[in-house]
């Protein structure tokens, strides 16, 4: 192969490739699918769009442009798409630099000048009439010298779909009182004739197709099967009460709407449910064969025409339609895509909406809207947990971790939900310790566990009773955290109440803990100018460096800051997480100074009563 040949093939692989990716990205539409949707000023044929997609060949400009057209408008995200797009550009200039190269290459294969000016135009020397006659035959359904059909305006457009005609009969014999016996002579006499006359009345070509007179190898029910669907006409011939042919003639009553015409040489002898159906008698002499010839077309042309119209006695009135396995499958992926969008749509309305109730209502939709989306069970599991609806919250959460099982924020709110609600601490630890073994650099789901380890710790005993154990499990998961968190208050403030509190327990110098505080207070109060007046958290972390130290006027100051925060619905949730570590401190005797434990105490009542208001 010449090297002009080379880059031919390979650009027009690539072409192919980049008009298979263009196809994908918009829906994936089969090639009868092309076909339909095609401008009706440039039709495209399967075979031909099939050609150009598997780089067998390049098309004409005008083919490749209809052909892009067609495919960018498939996925509805554009009504229609004009030969004026700008898009259109880039295709066009691929198609003139592979005419150049193909132009190249025909020269220097030796191709005459005027021959391959005549590609570069998109023209061709005129072939001598047997060439003309030889290339019609070969020629791709989509050549624009087609029979035209009229249209609305009185303007004519070419029509390239050939109708296939499908003849189900017996294979070899009509059957013993047949007066008409000679298959080869039915076929010359009444069906080529019908063939003929089919594509006189609509201007289009035909494809008569006997199944008994196919010579491809396989399976034959496939083939016969296949027809019944795929066959614009299906001629059923009930001669010889062929049970092959009424098995075929039920399967297409199945399938097509129409155009189904039974046949017969003797109407009487047709049996079973076929009997009620209207049958077309034919037979040898010839103004019997005229007035079948007749009839059969036009009963073909009447129902081509009238594409509504249902000659099956199966599927007339019936309330369900066929498509392809591809048509439905791009169907589905559709509805999937249109699915995920509304549930991601509902997601980010949710998010943005300043009311808990408002946004559980808009997760709930988006869960409904789109049951397989991962993202929506999760956030509503988070908002419901967060409203402290923890039984609520712990089904969407373990659908969201099903959906996504490598997810560990899922994992995390799972735990914490099982914590909070307090039915299984064996199974709030294993979902944290999951979340740590899917990602153990999250600060989050450190802080967490270690909260969970510290409400484990206060179980099982009286006032001021703690499982020193868990407390030290509960210190080593707030370390953690906040070497991976930097300057966060969350887990530090966490580390000083639980130093505190162990050193209390086991009446050690309480002083290093209590300076830790005086230490975070100028975080917490950078904490809460940073990060403005909607926060509460850094609120509450600065009333407790100032209510542990002794200065309980400012802390309860900064403590009733936070509480006006929160919104009725979420205190109960959030002062609960508030007042438990100030309960803690206030059960250790001795802990606190006098001063300090009394500004505790008043802190934990406010908490109270702004929770039961």
């Amino acid at each position: 192969m010449a090297q002009g040949d080379d880059e031919l093939t390979q650009a027009l692989a690539e072409l192919a490739h980049d008009l298979t990716v263009l196809r994908i990205e918009h829906g994936n539409p089969s090639l009868r699918v092309i076909e339909r949707h095609a401008p009706p000023s440039r039709p495209l044929s399967a075979s031909a769009v099939s050609e150009v997609l598997t780089g067998k060949r390049l098309p004409g400009l005008d083919f490749l442009m209809a052909l892009v057209q067609t495919l960018m408008a498939h996925d509805g995200r554009r009504r229609s798409v004009t030969r004026q797009d700008p898009e259109l550009e880039v295709w066009r200039s691929r198609w003139r630099e592979l005419q150049l190269l193909q132009t190249t290459s025909k020269r220097a294969q030796g191709s005459s000048p005027a021959e391959a000016e005549a590609e570069a135009d998109g023209t061709e020397q005129q072939p001598d009439r047997a060439e003309q006659r030889d290339r019609a035959a070969r020629a791709e359904p989509e050549r624009a010298d087609r029979p035209e059909r009229p249209v609305a305006g009185g303007e004519t457009v070419s029509d390239p779909r050939e109708v296939r005609i499908f003849v189900a009969m017996p294979g070899s014999t009509m059957g013993e009182a047949a007066a008409w016996s000679s298959i080869p002579e039915i076929r010359r006499r009444l069906l080529e004739p019908v063939a003929e006359r089919i594509g006189e009345h609509l201007g289009r070509r035909t494809a008569l197709v006997i199944e008994k007179e196919k010579t491809a190898t396989g399976a034959i029910h496939r083939s016969m099967f296949s027809e019944a669907f795929d066959a614009d006409v299906y001629i059923a011939d009930l001669s010889g009460a062929n049970a092959n042919v009424y098995l075929e003639l039920g399967v297409r009553w199945a399938l097509r709407d129409g155009v189904t015409i039974p046949i017969c040489q003797n109407v009487g002898d047709v049996r079973f449910n076929a009997s009620s159906s209207r049958v077309i008698p034919y037979g040898p002499m010839p103004d019997e064969l005229e007035e079948s010839i007749r009839q059969i077309t036009e009963a073909a042309v009447g129902g081509l025409r009238s594409p509504s119209r249902v000659d099956s006695p199966v599927r007339d009135g019936a309330a369900f339609m066929l498509i392809t396995r591809a048509e439905h499958d791009s169907l589905q992926e559709e509805i999937r895509s249109l699915r995920e969008q509304q549930g991601e749509d509902l997601i980010g309305a949710a998010l943005k909406s300043p009311s808990r109730a408002r946004r559980i209502e808009l997760l709930q939709q988006a869960v409904s809207r789109n049951p397989a989306g991962w993202r929506a069970h999760f956030e509503l599991g988070v908002a419901l947990r967060k409203e402290g609806r923890y039984e609520e919250a712990e089904a969407p959460l373990k659908v969201s971790a099903q959906l996504k099982e490598d997810f560990a924020p899922a994992w995390r709110e799972i735990g914490l939900t099982l914590s909070k609600r307090g039915t299984s601490d064996e199974a709030a630890v294993e979902a944290f310790d999951r979340a740590v073994a899917l990602d153990d650099q999250d600060s989050e789901t450190w802080a967490t566990l270690g909260g969970l380890h510290r409400r484990l710790a206060r179980k099982g005993g009286g006032q001021g009773a703690f499982d020193t154990a868990l407390l030290e499990r509960s210190l080593s998961c707030y370390q953690k955290a906040s070497r991976l968190s930097g300057n966060s208050t969350y887990p530090l403030m966490n580390v000083a109440r639980i130093e505190l509190l162990l050193a209390g327990l086991r009446r050690t110098d309480t002083a290093p803990a209590l300076r830790r505080f005086g230490q975070l207070e100028h975080l917490a109060l950078f904490a809460v100018q940073d990060t403005g007046s909607n926060d509460s958290w850094p609120l509450f972390d600065l009333a407790d460096t100032l209510l542990l130290t002794g200065r309980g006027a400012e802390g309860l100051a900064a403590l009733r800051k936070g509480v006006a925060l929160v919104p009725q619905e979420e205190r109960d949730a959030v002062l609960s997480s508030v007042i438990e570590p100030l309960q803690d401190v206030l059960s250790v005797d001795g802990l606190l100074a006098p001063d300090a434990a009394d500004a505790v105490r008043r802190a934990v009542e406010e908490c109270s009563l702004a929770i039961d208001q």
